[in-house]
């Protein structure tokens, strides 16, 4: 009855996803974009709770290192579920879709100079960052300059590559740290890549064609496991088209 129920879930939630992406496809990539964030933290969060039955077992708290690997598990399990929504989702849409505003729609713009934002004002990755342009972002107080998004991530990756090039080529070898279609790290060109860039000092091909929430999600994960905070990472940006949509 169980497995039948969850069957019926399944094809209820596959319905609304081809609607969704029929009638209102932006709003599909949303979803998808902010479940991949949540599958990220998840992620984060059970690595957190490990570090914390480790630290019970020096401390022969046992009780509590029993609670802490109930909820590790429970965490688990939320985030498989939540995993295999995302499979869904991407079963319906193309993972790769950019949905950023490109340099021929910027020269669309009538009046360009109406979208300028202070690019000295700073922006975290607990943004969203659809339909912007940056222009910089900080990094362990360094600011790089940019212009549009995928030079972010590659000049992050740069970044990072010559503190541990070891590691930066290690993600090709991940699943976590690539899409469930796309390899978004890839020691040789990989044919799902759609627009891969070679980053000369950690040898490896990065996938760009990522929406700008993407690449937000994407970097939230690179950052974790150089355990890098957050809130320390900053973005500038040149413009903001929202008010387009």
């Amino acid at each position: 009855m169980y497995i039948a129920f969850m069957g019926e879930c399944k094809a209820m939630e596959k319905e609304l996803f081809e609607f969704l992406n029929k009638e209102v496809p932006n709003s599909l990539r949303d979803i998808r974009e902010v479940l991949d964030l949540l599958v990220t933290t998840m992620d984060g969060t059970i690595d957190e709770i490990g570090k914390g039955v480790s630290e019970c077992y020096n401390n022969k708290d046992f009780e509590k290192s029993i609670k802490f690997v109930s909820y590790s598990k429970e965490v688990d399990e939320l985030n498989k579920k939540v995993q295999d929504i995302l499979l869904q989702i991407d079963n319906i849409l193309d993972e790769n879709e950019e949905d950023d505003i490109s340099q021929n729609t910027e020269k669309q713009i009538p009046n360009y100079s109406d979208f300028l934002v202070d690019s000295k004002q700073e922006h975290t990755l607990y943004e969203d960052f659809t339909h912007t342009r940056p222009c910089a972002f900080k990094i362990e107080n360094q600011r790089i300059e940019v212009r549009e998004w995928k030079g972010i991530l590659t000049k992050t990756i740069e970044f990072l590559g010559e503190k541990d090039r070891a590691k930066i080529r290690g993600f090709a070898d991940e699943p976590k740290m690539n899409g469930k279609k796309v390899a978004y790290f890839s020691k040789e060109r990989a044919f799902s890549m759609r627009s891969p860039v070679y980053i000369e000092n950690v040898g490896l091909y990065i996938e760009t064609n990522l929406s700008a929430n993407a690449i937000r999600n994407l970097l939230i994960k690179i950052l974790g496991r150089f355990e890098i905070k957050i809130s320390e990472y900053k973005i500038y940006l040149k413009a903001d088209y929202s008010d387009m949509h």
